[in-house]
């Protein structure tokens, strides 16, 4: 059975996590695919995340899953071991206007996104 002090040193953990990242709540929770309101009841001590949900946020953010979930090892795994793929990801996640952006684009034809691309060239005078 998992005691009381046992949550609330996670979510003092899992508190850090999410002060680190610096994104909303919101905006976590969707970016590993659970209700923002699971997000609020980790941070409550209400509840301990999973092993699995551990590992996504340890692929995603570059936060040890053993760390998180037992306060083992360092919070963050060693910056080399993290792709340039989750920087961008996480700079992309900490503005707001930027996600819209990305997420419009994703929705437009490839064609449209060629056009949009030069139109982006011509304004940082890359011709």
């Amino acid at each position: 059975m998992i005691n009381s002090v046992s949550k609330d040193k996670f979510s003092d953990r899992f508190r850090q996590v999410v002060e680190k990242i610096g994104i909303k709540q919101v905006d976590f929770a969707n970016s590993i695919g659970i209700a923002q309101s699971t997000v609020s009841t980790f941070l409550s001590g209400k509840s301990l995340m999973s092993r699995s949900t551990a590992l996504l946020i340890e692929r995603i953010y570059g936060i040890s899953a053993d760390w998180l979930l037992d306060g083992t090892g360092h919070m963050e795994i060693k910056k080399n071991a993290l792709t340039e793929d989750l920087e961008f990801t996480r700079k992309i996640l900490k503005d707001p206007e930027l996600k819209e952006i990305i997420e419009s684009l994703l929705e437009l034809k490839k064609a449209d996104r060629a056009k949009l691309f030069g139109v982006i060239r011509g304004f940082i005078g890359e011709d």
